[in-house]
């Protein structure tokens, strides 16, 4: 089972609830009475209770219980409750821990659930993310990507203009000299960035969903498998036991110096966060995900702004990945809890939260039906994702991976040296991934 320190911590408060898996007396409508499903989710996530309500109203003899903690606590949650002898049935998690779950035993495998053609509808990222060992545990219930966000009224004066097609995007060194040129000041005294810190994780530079890309770019997916590039696209091997010679390449260590460069030559980023830096007019860039789109359109800002396709080195890359449903394997209904997940990641349910939520659909056939995946700026996203979108490097364990290489990234942001910083990481994360 999956080994966290604060699980002890947490048994007392997360026992599984009592009318979790129970059927209640029959009815004329439901001669087997009717049956709660258990379902564990993050707060202010998905499934919502208008998806859950229409699953309902389809399924009228069976019901979902929810179980809501914040995120930062759902990974300790699901591994108490894993261990348990009444868990869930039905578990949101973040997509690129599948594997991990997969491994320990957590989640149920769902292929022979699937119906027909479910596989080739799922964005390929999407089916890479939820395979192990070549089994499928998710069909997915979203997808995201990171796009650069533009201050269209600041960039207008100084004649530049994003691209806003694919075909055309900026390399990084294009992305700099813009955001060179538009930056307000400098050291102590910036009135406004190139480009906003991060609001990833804790809102300091690092955060593997984002700023590993600055590695990655550097490499290339058709490279010869044995080469250094190749290694760097991918930045751990294909069954996720290596990182040495994947993550410390000559490459990564020339994204990692070119990501250092952002703070500490360039100086057009700050490495202390400020809050709301784009949509306060404090800068004029800022790389974020498509749900951004609608907090921005929600906020009427008072200036113009765009979205340009994240920009590149030597091959386009962007991370996809979001939460997603998935049967726990202790599940008491494990065919009706996977006719829930399947139900509510695929077709109308599923179709009316994209849209309601702005979110990119796993499945290609819904991403077809949203018109509004079509015309910028999600269109942007959307084609990203199918185009250029790749999972965060896949390991069961992911966890280990994404703190050792979070962590490294922060300090070369901080001012040490890349190769030093890289090769460290790759021998503190190897044995772990070896496990």
């Amino acid at each position: 089972m999956i080994r966290l320190a604060a699980a002890a911590l947490l048994a007392t408060a997360v026992a599984a609830p009592a009318w979790a898996g129970q059927r209640s007396a029959p009815t004329a409508d439901c001669p087997q009475g009717v049956l709660t499903l258990s379902l564990l989710k993050p707060q202010n996530n998905p499934p919502t209770p208008v998806m859950i309500a229409a699953w309902e109203a389809a399924n009228k003899c069976m019901k979902v219980e929810l179980n809501e903690v914040p995120f930062g606590q759902l990974a300790d949650k699901i591994s108490v409750l894993a261990a348990s002898g009444s868990p869930p049935d039905i578990v949101m998690f973040d997509g690129p821990n599948t594997q991990t779950y997969a491994a320990a035993g957590v989640l149920l495998p769902l292929d022979k659930y699937f119906p027909p053609g479910l596989k080739d509808d799922m964005v390929a990222a999407t089916l890479t993310e939820h395979t192990y060992e070549g089994k499928v545990y998710s069909p997915g219930t979203q997808q995201a990507s990171l796009a650069l966000f533009y201050n269209a009224d600041m960039l207008a004066p100084l004649g530049i203009t994003p691209p806003r097609d694919l075909d055309h995007a900026w390399t990084w060194p294009e992305a700099v000299a813009a955001m060179q040129k538009c930056q307000k000041g400098e050291g102590d005294n910036v009135s406004v960035w190139g480009l906003a810190p991060s609001r990833f994780g804790n809102a300091t530079p690092g955060f593997v969903y984002r700023d590993m890309l600055f590695l990655r770019t550097f490499g290339d997916p058709k490279a010869p498998p044995e080469s250094s590039l190749y290694k760097t696209y991918w930045g751990i091997s294909p069954d996720g036991k290596t990182a040495q010679g994947w993550l410390n390449t000559p490459e990564a260590v020339e994204g990692a110096k070119f990501f250092s460069d952002l703070f500490n030559t360039y100086k057009i980023t700050p490495k202390a966060g400020i809050p709301n830096a784009f949509q306060d007019g404090k800068a004029c860039f800022t790389i974020d995900v498509s749900y951004f789109v609608a907090g921005l359109v929600a906020a009427n800002l008072p200036f113009k702004w765009g979205v340009t396709p994240l920009p590149y080195a030597k091959a386009p890359i962007v991370h996809t990945g979001s939460i997603t449903l998935g049967v726990m394997a202790k599940s008491k209904n494990p065919d009706e809890a996977a006719k829930f997940v399947i139900d509510v990641s695929t077709g109308k349910i599923a179709e009316d939260y994209n849209r309601a939520a702005r979110a990119l659909p796993a499945m290609k056939s819904i991403s077809a039906k949203m018109e509004e995946l079509q015309v910028y700026p999600l269109n942007i996203f959307n084609e990203e994702v199918a185009r250029w979108g790749h999972p965060r490097p896949p390991s069961s364990h992911f966890a280990q991976y994404d703190k050792v290489v979070t962590d490294a990234l922060r300090d070369i942001a901080y001012g040490a040296d890349p190769k030093t910083r890289l090769d460290a990481a790759a021998r503190t994360v190897q044995p772990l991934l070896a496990r």
